[in-house]
């Protein structure tokens, strides 16, 4: 990584902001931070899932309004920030570059609706997508894909694993990017990147920390497997999986070892780390360098669709 980009980010990195106390202003100040999204030209729709005790949103993007395959997509945020506003930017990318209907899950955050709140909404979110996939965006249960990124990625990861458990149906392809997968930062944590990379480059231990305290509803959440997927003890039987690390990145070591947890399992998984890679890299523009190489990576693993125009599609 080159030392001034170090330094910057290591400048950056020692005003932690006081999550715990002042998340509501972390919300806002990642909602005025991310202002491009008018600029990016894509069709967009909302529809609401009626469960059976309260209503998701979701938002779809589209890159020219026609029937395609469908990303179902989960914000990152620690589980406490990001939304549909702090998000849509990366969503309309995400439906450019790779032509797909990206559908956004508008699902609870915490400290509001903590843990298991979040994993619930994404599980019932994708079961009900699934069931009515061809009369609600006329494709194929076989055509749909999840993802997320960061703790999006964590939570694609478990509606997976919640969907096997409980017999539900099981999405073919899910994509983590730099996912959550230990979600345990305090002393003792078994991942060498949480001290190598947790001081200096903007995601630092501490973030870690207040988010998960945020999240958590007992100190037994911590063992659970669907608040850290790497606790399960069954890697069989879920969907061809693409983890995306970055060098970084606190998280790197755990989502590698997530990888290798659904290797031993049996599961199908492609695990891509990018060099001189930081957490959050998702949400710049698909121009910077490391960007596109997450795409690149991303385009690679969907199935085929109209991959003649997506590397002509020029973005701002």
């Amino acid at each position: 990584m080159n030392k001034i980009v170090k330094r910057a980010l290591a400048a950056l990195s020692k005003y932690d902001v006081d999550l715990k106390n002042r998340y509501q202003e972390t919300r806002q100040f990642e909602k005025a931070t991310r202002p491009y999204y008018n600029r990016i030209s894509t069709n967009m729709m909302e529809r609401k899932l009626y469960l059976a005790d309260r209503t998701l949103l979701t938002r779809a993007f589209s890159r020219d309004g026609k029937i395609a395959p469908v990303i179902v997509f989960f914000h990152g945020g620690g589980f406490v920030t990001g939304d549909f506003d702090s998000y849509s930017h990366v969503c309309a990318h995400l439906a450019i570059k790779t032509g797909y209907k990206v559908v956004a899950v508008d699902y609870r955050l915490a400290p509001e609706y903590k843990f298991p709140a979040g994993p619930e909404d994404c599980y019932e979110a994708v079961q009900a997508i699934l069931t009515h996939c061809a009369d609600w965006y006329q494709t194929d249960p076989d055509d749909i894909v999840i993802m997320g990124d960061s703790a999006g990625g964590t939570l694609a990861c478990v509606s997976s694993m919640m969907a096997r458990d409980r017999g539900g149906i099981l999405p073919k392809k899910q994509i983590l990017v730099y996912p959550a997968a230990w979600c345990d930062y305090r002393e003792g944590t078994p991942f060498a990147s949480v001290a190598e990379n947790g001081e200096e480059y903007l995601l630092t231990v501490k973030k870690l920390q207040d988010y998960m305290e945020l999240y958590r509803n007992a100190e037994t959440d911590y063992e659970h497997p669907y608040f850290a997927p790497l606790r399960h003890t069954d890697f069989s039987h879920l969907p061809d999986t693409l983890i995306l690390t970055m060098e970084f990145d606190p998280l790197r070591d755990e989502g590698e070892a997530l990888a290798r947890a659904l290797k031993t399992g049996g599961t199908p998984v492609t695990v891509r780390r990018i060099k001189n890679g930081i957490h959050g890299m998702l949400s710049l523009p698909p121009a910077t360098p490391i960007t596109r190489q997450l795409y690149k990576h991303i385009i690679e693993f969907l199935p085929g669709v109209i991959h003649a125009e997506r590397n002509e599609t020029k973005l701002p």
